[in-house]
């Protein structure tokens, strides 16, 4: 994935407008995304399904044998209520081909994550544990930010799966959930901000969450992590909850990517719309194909950044990342 520059925040100053209601106005007859030709089938469903069940980071490293690290660790951040514990569940369900309530996910007026928790995810049929890691931390909330420390260390590789996080102090090296000497495999390896569609921008980068958001940004971009957006709840806007296989056609979800991307200075094409299951007790085909080709995007930035630092993995300088666990 291409690197680019984060330019300051634009903050919205036109009166929002609600997503329009009318279909015939909504829909583009022509997408304005493409999806690397896969199309809304089953067939896309097993082909996604076995391309994230058989991905190994930089699998092309040593002439195609398994690389020295031996998973990814994607962090998922973002506003409280935003879908970012429901997005591994909707992960973990359409892997599984069922339900799963893994991640404590809903509505509240305060975080419901506490902790920093580190997901495995199994593949299908006892193929054991697949090769990235779902990194899910405490939502942003207006009068409540993570810590600035917290976070440096999360992304360097320091905590460990179950901190407990605690608004007035930091994580301390004599904790035990504090990792001394991580290593390159430890490290977060790509950043996913997951942005509630349905609200208007002004309320989902209020400018708290906006400042919050930038001093994040900052920690990540010195460190070269790749950023993407996960703009959830794309089924509010009238194409989509006609039918979500029109996700691309949706003139609604179109404008609100460029404004989000906008808001975070990032590439609109760094906006990945998303359906999660919340409101579902089964999973249809086109969360399944949805869900797995994000989640593919997101498998080839951790890769973009993992190749970035190829001198480092294939050198003496790196050891023990084979070793490394949760």
């Amino acid at each position: 994935m291409e690197e680019s520059t984060v330019k300051p925040a634009v903050v919205a100053t036109e009166k929002y407008k609600e997503p329009t209601s009318n279909i015939s106005d909504d829909f583009l007859q022509k997408p304005w995304q493409e999806m690397d030709g896969f199309d809304w089938t089953e067939k896309s469903v097993e082909s996604l399904l076995t391309e994230i069940e058989k991905y190994m980071p930089l699998a092309d490293l040593e002439n195609g044998n398994y690389s020295k690290i031996p998973h990814v660790n994607l962090l998922l951040v973002g506003r409280i209520s935003s879908g970012k514990s429901s997005f591994f569940n909707t992960v973990d369900s359409v892997i599984k081909g069922r339900l799963s309530l893994r991640s404590r996910a809903g509505c509240a007026s305060s975080s419901l994550t506490k902790s920093l928790d580190i997901y495995k995810v199994k593949g299908r049929k006892n193929s054991g544990t697949l090769n990235f890691r779902v990194v899910d931390c405490r939502g942003l909330e207006e009068d409540q930010s993570l810590d600035s420390r917290d976070v440096e260390y999360i992304l360097d590789g320091h905590v460990m799966d179950g901190y407990v996080f605690n608004q007035s102090t930091p994580i301390t090296k004599d904790n035990s959930k504090f990792r001394k000497d991580p290593t390159l495999a430890d490290r977060i390896h790509c950043v996913i901000f997951v942005v509630d569609g349905s609200n208007p921008p002004e309320i989902t980068m209020s400018q708290n969450v906006e400042k919050q958001v930038k001093e994040l940004q900052e920690m990540m971009n010195r460190r070269k992590i790749p950023q993407l957006i996960l703009l959830t709840k794309v089924d509010t806007m009238a194409t989509v909850k006609e039918d979500l296989s029109k996700v691309f056609h949706s003139k609604s979800v179109l404008e609100m990517r460029d404004k989000i991307a906008m808001s975070f200075g990032l590439p609109p094409y760094t906006v990945l719309p998303m359906q999660n299951i919340a409101n579902s007790p089964t999973v249809s085909k086109e969360i399944k194909i949805l869900t797995l080709y994000n989640l593919r995007q997101i498998l080839r930035a951790a890769d973009d950044f993992l190749e970035n630092h190829e001198e480092e993995i294939m050198g003496d300088k790196y050891k023990g990342a084979q070793t490394t666990s949760y």
